[in-house]
């Protein structure tokens, strides 16, 4: 008898994990213009700015075999093999409250929805934690998924805010090394701090794309790592897709350390670098003493949800 499975993933399932990710777009917009236009007129870069890099065979190989390389993890829910469904799970490496497994993408077929295949891919992701002695399982909701988040066990855990920081030429920026290879990753002792639209690896990723990509892959990146006031830190600088004038932040320091002094350094690097304004995504519990300091304009807010096991 035929019944769903989960198991993970190999690179000759990325034709089907293609699929499903394209199986809910019934419009496909053209990156400049978002004029309604045939997928078979759009080059890779098009395809990758309607979903990611799951929206055409070629990009989603290079993405799940650079997550497989990684030792991080990918499940595919097949029915009479055929993939219907897939999740990836990141371990984050992160120090404690930090720690966990974070679900970066849970998706399902179209034609496969509302019968129970979200659901196992989530479970088969907790028994992974459970596995690696992982206390919790996070992920980054989009609203209309949130529901189905509350009704299996998780709940809000953190409310980020992307808020805007204006920079300044004049002050001398902070001593701080050039990393010039993605091997001198943040060690188990630092979390993403500023910047985390998702989990640690995947900031990093941001910073170190695995995609060779033009449009993408072709942005200013900067990263540097030093001492600043508060302790070991690691900073990076990344060029908006759609406004060169402005970059994305991401820091990596200790859980407890303050972030003052990154964001001092944010704000003189940036500047040096001829940027305008540079975008800090910070936790609730990190605004007051930011908003003291400096001038932020809202931009949007962001919620990580937690699993606890």
């Amino acid at each position: 008898m035929t019944t769903l499975q989960i198991r993970p993933a190999t690179l000759a399932d990325v034709p089907g994990i293609t699929a499903v990710h394209c199986s809910t777009t019934t419009v496909w917009r053209d990156p400049l213009t978002r004029a309604a236009v045939p997928y078979a007129q759009l080059d890779l870069f098009g395809r990758w700015r309607n979903g990611g890099p799951w929206m055409s065979v070629e990009m989603a190989a290079v993405h799940v075999a650079a997550l497989l390389q990684a030792g991080q993890c990918v499940l595919v829910a097949t029915w009479a093999g055929e993939v219907i469904g897939e999740a990836e799970l990141i371990f984050t490496g992160e120090p404690e409250p930090y720690v966990a497994l974070h679900l970066s993408i849970l998706y399902v077929h179209a034609a496969w929805q509302g019968r129970g295949v979200g659901q196992a891919l989530l479970e088969a992701g907790v028994a992974l934690a459970r596995e690696r002695g992982l206390p919790a399982l996070t992920t980054q909701p989009d609203e209309a998924a949130r529901g189905f988040y509350a009704r299996h066990g998780f709940e809000l855990w953190r409310m980020q805010h992307e808020l805007q920081l204006e920079t300044t030429a004049s002050s001398p920026a902070p001593v701080l090394t050039p990393v010039t290879s993605p091997e001198q990753s943040p060690g188990p002792e630092m979390a993403l701090r500023i910047g985390r639209y998702q989990c640690g690896p995947q900031g990093w990723e941001v910073l170190w794309p695995s995609l060779e990509l033009p449009g993408w892959s072709d942005l200013r990146r900067s990263v540097w790592r030093g001492n600043l006031e508060s302790g070991p830190a690691i900073l990076g600088l990344c060029q908006q897709l759609t406004d060169p004038t402005q970059a994305d932040a991401y820091v990596w320091v200790t859980p407890e350390a303050s972030l003052l002094s990154a964001l001092h350094a944010l704000q003189a690097l940036a500047g040096a670098q001829g940027y305008y304004a540079v975008d800090v995504l910070l936790a609730t519990e990190d605004m007051p003493e930011a908003r003291q300091h400096f001038q932020l304009g809202f931009q949007t807010q962001i919620e990580l949800w937690r699993r606890q096991l």
